[in-house]
């Protein structure tokens, strides 16, 4: 099957294509419940596609993925792991800065900075690679006016309202369900969805998403910098005996002017390429951190079910994806607290594989998978605060 490629229409690599009425409350500083949903697809090699729905009222947003030249990849956009990295920065800085607002601080600069620790066992040849996940870095440096005490309270406070972070701290297993040429298959070996039927993203893709044409938003949500870490890619190995480590590392650097959040991201090999990822939280401008982190989710499961696929050499096409996540901040004892539930995920495929493989193809994914891995271990993130120049935690 041939797909199409990100770049086909010349369109940028993230885009609004449905204008909303607003971002959901829980972006904005407020209490609220809202649901995310993603609908991604597979495109030429390892691109991918997501559309990205942000609650009943919010807007949509086209995201676009790729993998680097290590796994064969196009390296045109972003690799799934930097949308993940680019969510924290965005999510959790948002925050701060509405916390800082209601104590009245006001805040200069922004320096953050968040690496990511993945290692993957196994083998993807012989089907038993596994993804693995540690707990996250986060240093933060702030400029402003302000006590050490102040500072610190407001980040523990955004920590808590952050339904990322949430995330992180607590064990969500996620959920699937399986659809083989139109007909959905009970799983035996994964826990299933609890809703029985999703809509199939080949409905939504009938129509080629295209920008919005009267409304500006964030030019360059995802830029690619034409920056690379020194050194010669090397191509990913297919299966080890002990650790293959993927690092990823982003840095941004934010003023108290506007909402916009931008995370320059790299995968910690040599001769990878930076890209940039854009968030707008509170605005909408760009979509918010974490729509940024439903579309790494999606893009890191098809990037695994693509890698079986080609070294199990199943007979499969038109992988494509509906996943939703519950996300709510609720209000206790005067402080908000963020939380998020496990991810849903309906695949769809097409092809001439036996039933049984298609499960297994579904089982081998979901447990190579970085992103699932992260979000089903419990991890407290390690945090780094200064101020001023000053180290404060």
């Amino acid at each position: 099957m041939k797909y199409p490629t990100i770049d086909k229409d010349n369109y940028p690599l993230g885009f609004l294509y449905i204008k909303g009425d607003k971002q959901p409350d829980i972006v904005q500083g407020k209490i609220g419940t809202t649901t995310y949903t993603t609908h991604a697809r597979q495109m030429a090699l390892f691109q991918k596609e997501a559309l990205i729905q942000e609650g009943d009222k919010g807007s949509r947003w086209r995201l676009s993925s790729d993998e680097g030249k290590h796994l064969s990849g196009t390296d045109l956009a972003p690799f799934p792991l930097g949308f993940f990295n680019a969510a924290l920065h965005g999510d959790l800085i948002g925050r701060i800065r509405q916390f800082a607002k209601l104590e009245e601080i006001t805040i200069d600069t922004i320096d953050m900075e968040v690496s990511n620790f993945y290692y993957m066992t196994g083998s993807f040849v012989k089907g038993d690679a596994a993804g693995h996940a540690e707990p996250p870095l986060v240093e933060i440096s702030i400029n402003a006016n302000t006590s050490p005490e102040k500072i610190n309270k407001i980040i523990s406070e955004a920590l808590t309202a952050s339904p990322l972070i949430y995330g992180y701290r607590n064990e969500l297993l996620s959920r699937f369900s399986l659809f083989v040429n139109g007909n959905q298959k009970r799983l035996s070996n994964l826990p299933n969805c609890p809703v029985d039927a999703a809509e199939d993203p080949f409905m939504i893709y009938q129509t080629t998403p295209a920008p919005v044409s009267d409304f500006k938003f964030m030019d360059g949500i995802i830029r690619k910098t034409g920056k690379e870490l020194e050194g010669e890619i090397m191509k990913a190995p297919t299966g080890t005996t002990t650790k293959i480590i993927r690092n990823i590392y982003g840095e941004s650097h934010t003023n108290d002017d506007g909402t916009i959040v931008i995370a320059d991201t790299v995968l910690g090999l040599p001769g990878m390429t930076r890209f940039e990822i854009g968030s707008d939280e509170g605005g909408d401008f760009a979509p918010s951190g974490l729509s940024n982190m439903c579309a790494g989710v999606s893009f890191c499961f098809l990037t695994q079910l693509h890698r079986y696929i080609e070294h199990q050499k199943f007979s499969i096409s038109g992988m494509r994806l509906t996943q939703t996540v519950d996300f709510e901040v609720i209000e206790e004892n005067g402080a908000q607290i963020g939380k998020m539930a496990a991810v849903d995920t309906h695949l769809y495929m097409n092809g001439d594989a036996s039933e049984k493989e298609y499960e297994r193809l579904l089982e081998l994914s979901a447990r190579s998978c970085y992103l699932h891995a992260t979000l089903a271990t419990a991890l407290e993130p390690k945090l780094e605060i200064s101020l001023n120049g000053k180290t404060i935690s």
